[in-house]
């Protein structure tokens, strides 16, 4: 499975990675608009900079960011897992 992992830094973000990071049948890469953290793949500004083939995008980010995250997931016919706290 080859996950985008929308709001990566946060704290279930990491959670999120940390899981991923034990499973060997799952490769994650980040998207984060502010990355302060240091991650264990790569992390890409947006979601229009990740040209990384993906199979679902998780997200774990605020309500500002879903209005666009949904837009580019209906335009690549992505499947997305919109979570929250």
């Amino acid at each position: 499975i080859r996950a985008i992992m929308h709001g990566c830094n946060g704290a279930m973000g990491q959670v999120i990675s940390g899981i991923a990071a034990k499973d060997e049948e799952i490769s994650i890469v980040g998207i984060e608009y502010e990355n302060e953290a240091e991650n264990d793949y790569p992390v890409f500004a947006s979601l229009n900079e990740c040209k990384v083939e993906a199979d679902v995008v998780i997200d774990f980010s605020n309500a500002a960011a879903v209005d666009e995250l949904l837009d580019w997931c209906a335009e690549k016919k992505m499947p997305v897992v919109l979570c929250t706290t």
